[in-house]
């Protein structure tokens, strides 16, 4: 069974971007979008910015962001990657983020993606890694923050997650909430779980490592977001729905006030 981590209410945590710990972020910004009739449901606009904007914004603490699957116009120093196949699903895209980030941390080894599908960042193979808050011996981030690219309320919830995630590998053994202190330093990272228990794993944080390991064995073109996760052990997460609201729907659209572009 999946562990949990009931903290505080995400308001009350620090809001401090995850102290300590070394971060990548990918963005999965791609998609149909069939039931919005195909638009490019990350350049809808809520509170005066798009959502990819908004999602953007909440990774400028990242060591370097990737954004997968957008034609946006970003800044010049944020990353960009196509899934392969296009519109190849949100693994695809996170496997597609890995291999840019192992790019342009110069990496052509075991921290590359090569054997999983697309070929371009490497061929070796990776390990779980160790336990720690810091980047690894090779210079790259330890952990990889993931994100749709319609999340709302992006700046509330990535700090909230890294804070989390923070607390629980620094946390005294003699912590008496920690009753599994030794076991969560060796976790594979943290994803958010919605009100009716539903894994968002497009709202989460992975070691590195433990995703490229998983990436490895499997190959991107045929690959479910659930599938490359579930060898991972990732703590789970509770998080108000309201942290983790998207844009999926029409009905979603207007109950945030989002208005849709004319597709007829």
């Amino acid at each position: 069974m999946p562990r949990q981590d009931t903290p505080t209410t995400p308001f009350e945590a620090e809001r401090t971007g995850g102290s300590g710990l070394g971060w990548d972020a990918i963005i999965v910004a791609g998609g149909r979008a069939r039931r919005l009739g195909g638009i490019d449901k990350t350049a809808l606009v809520w509170r005066g910015r798009s959502l990819l904007d908004g999602v953007l914004a909440a990774t400028t603490g990242a060591r370097r962001t990737c954004v997968v699957g957008s034609d946006a116009v970003f800044p010049a120093d944020v990353l960009r990657a196509v899934e392969q196949p296009r519109w190849g699903g949100p693994a695809a895209a996170m496997v597609a983020g890995l291999e840019a980030l192992a790019r342009d941390s110069g990496g052509t080894g075991s921290e590359g993606t090569g054997s999983a599908g697309t070929g371009s960042a490497g061929t070796g193979s990776a390990g779980t890694g160790s336990a720690g808050t810091g980047s690894t011996d090779t210079g790259f981030a330890e952990w990889i923050v993931v994100l749709a690219g319609d999340l709302v309320h992006a700046d509330d919830a990535v700090p909230y997650l890294l804070a989390e995630l923070d607390r629980l590998l620094t946390a005294p053994q003699t912590d008496a909430a920690q009753t599994d202190a030794v076991a969560h330093r060796a976790i594979d990272g943290l994803i958010s779980v919605d009100t009716g228990g539903r894994r968002q794993p497009l709202l989460a944080v992975y070691r590195r490592a433990a995703l490229t390991s998983s990436a490895l064995q499997r190959r991107a073109d045929n690959l479910s977001v659930m599938g490359l996760i579930d060898p991972l052990d990732l703590v789970e997460l509770g998080l108000p729905d309201a942290l983790a609201d998207d844009v999926d729907t029409p009905a979603d659209a207007a109950r945030l006030g989002i208005v849709l572009p004319n597709t007829g």
